[in-house]
């Protein structure tokens, strides 16, 4: 019986696994995703990292602006620019804040420089209902000041690192449930709150290579 146990516990685990990889290869965001392992620091994420990998050769890094894929099961599919750019300045300034001024944060590729690619994937939108305000001057600019709810309960962080002179492909990261421990919800503050863990892990293994 224990037998059969355990190897229910094995299919059931082989079956996560290759659920996890389906949602991220659907994505698109990461061409050619490698083969992704569980990682061993944080349940539910998985992981690909180069073999032979030499961090001590980064000493900065560059990123480019987060990209946010919206559901195709979105009950709303709209975001405007500034929403946009509210989203990808606030992990800009989580990563900033926390990696330098050990390792910096730049603008130009080279010898030594990491590039970063993050994705949302799975974002929800929810078009918020205009009452009879909305449908004035003044009510207008509430409602677009407002904006949109938008919804990260089923949202999965994605993050690629590629060498920024060869363009070689370094690791791969993907946490399905990016939501920090205890946190009920994902909300955008725990977003940066999950930005922040990784970059803080990076810092830490960067370091540790030096």
């Amino acid at each position: 019986m224990s037998k059969i146990i355990s190897r229910s516990f094995l299919a059931c685990a082989v079956l996560a696994v290759a659920l996890q990889q389906a949602v991220a290869a659907d994505s698109g965001f990461i061409d050619n995703m490698p083969q992704l392992t569980p990682d061993p620091d944080r349940a539910g994420a998985m992981v690909w990292q180069k073999p032979d990998l030499n961090r001590a050769a980064y000493t900065r890094v560059m990123f480019e602006p987060i990209t946010i894929f919206i559901s195709p099961d979105s009950e709303y599919k709209g975001l405007k620019a500034d929403e946009l750019k509210a989203m990808s300045d606030g992990f800009q300034e989580a990563i900033t804040k926390t990696l330098e001024p050990d390792f910096p944060v730049v603008n130009q590729a080279g010898p030594g420089v990491l590039y970063l690619r993050v994705a949302l994937t799975n974002v929800k939108v929810a078009k918020k209902k205009r009452g009879l305000l909305g449908y004035t001057p003044i009510g207008f600019v509430v409602t677009t000041a407002s904006g949109p709810t938008i919804l990260l309960k089923d949202a999965s962080l994605e993050i690629e690192a590629l060498d920024s002179a060869s363009s070689e492909r370094l690791f791969v990261l993907v946490d399905p449930a990016p939501k920090t421990v205890g946190a009920k919800e994902l909300t955008w503050d725990e977003v940066n709150k999950v930005f922040v863990y990784y970059a803080e892990r990076f810092k830490a293994r960067m370091q540790v290579a030096k």
